[in-house]
């Protein structure tokens, strides 16, 4: 988990061969204040990363280990645990592929199994693509999804970290007509819970809440929606029972603008695309995706594969960058969810 120089041992997961996750993370292994702090390991294709640098030109040498205990965290040197057996020539760069989907997936999984097993501190994914991974035979392609299957949690929350804001979400990827039903006091008050839960574990000792509503002005007591106040309040009222430091429901279209005014150190939004305009108008480029309410820490880049620029050597590793340090950061759960 730690090393003898006090450096985090943090598994990255392999990511698409096609896409920019293999770039990214070589560039990743440049930061002075990460090297400081980390001792990243990849879970994946020594031939697949060899070329990399290479075509990179990066001042890095790879240097296989075979169990994650061996690890060094020496700087310039990226350190790789070999993963079964990657068909390169299968996954040409910028192309969607079963090959890519399959590889990327099981490293994955093996990236949480050793983290489970406590041999490292964190696991960072690298960027996927869920198209290939379907085809490649994975049944999970979805972030929070294929992490709570391996990691065997009954709930988990996303959670979208940046320099000043976070964010996350009661709701995630569901169509708007069902966001209403789906916003009850029981729901609400499971996220408020997981959410204190998992702030906890990156360092926030108490961590200040602030709970967004679901209508346009809260509901105006009922008067265009009941939800606000039949729900949301009542789970909000709840938590502040039961020792949280929660402050809510306050209007959407305030909730942001008031994060400094009361101090939060996030918001819980009712669902996707208004907490996900917020944070990314405000943190766009600086964010990280933490999977909250699993027994260990899992980040991953806010971003996808970008196929698109594979292979150009374009791909700004700031995302990967910020991953890891919060990964190295971050601490274990204490019997959170099992």
């Amino acid at each position: 988990m730690f090393l003898n120089n006090g450096k985090s041992i943090v598994a990255i997961s392999n990511g698409d061969p096609a896409g920019v996750g293999p770039e990214i993370t070589l560039k990743a292994h440049l930061n002075e204040e990460l090297r400081a702090v980390a001792a990243p390991v990849v879970i994946g294709s020594p031939e697949l990363y060899a070329r990399e640098i290479k075509a990179l030109d990066l001042p890095l040498e790879l240097r296989e280990i075979f169990a994650l205990k061996d690890a060094s965290g020496d700087p310039g040197v990226v350190e790789i645990l070999p993963f079964d057996s990657l068909d390169l020539s299968a996954c040409p760069r910028g192309k969607v592929s079963a090959e890519g989907g399959r590889y990327s997936g099981a490293s994955i999984a093996r990236a949480i199994e050793l983290g489970m097993k406590g041999e490292a501190q964190s696991v960072v994914v690298s960027p996927n693509n869920k198209r290939a991974m379907k085809d490649g035979g994975h049944e999970h392609t979805g972030f929070e999804e294929i992490t709570r299957h391996y990691t065997g949690a009954d709930r988990s929350i996303q959670i979208l970290m940046g320099r000043k804001y976070n964010m996350a979400r009661v709701t995630n990827h569901v169509p708007l007509s069902r966001v209403s039903e789906l916003c009850t006091r029981d729901r609400v008050l499971g996220q408020i819970e997981v959410l204190d839960e998992s702030l906890k574990m990156v360092g926030i000792a108490r961590p200040r809440i602030g709970v967004s509503g679901l209508n346009p002005h809260n509901g105006e007591r009922g008067l265009i929606g009941s939800e606000d106040m039949n729900e949301i309040e009542p789970a909000c009222e709840m938590a502040r029972e039961r020792g949280l430091d929660v402050l809510g429901p306050i209007p959407g279209d305030t909730v942001f603008v008031d994060y400094g005014k009361y101090g939060f150190d996030i918001v819980l939004s009712m669902y996707h695309d208004h907490g996900n305009a917020a944070i990314k108008l405000l943190e766009f480029g600086h964010l990280v995706n933490f999977i909250g309410g699993l027994p260990i820490p899992v980040f991953t880049v806010s971003h996808g594969t970008a196929f698109d620029i594979a292979g150009k050597g374009i791909a700004d590793a700031t995302n990967m960058e910020l991953s890891i340090m919060a990964a190295a950061k971050a601490q274990r759960s204490q019997g959170m969810v099992a």
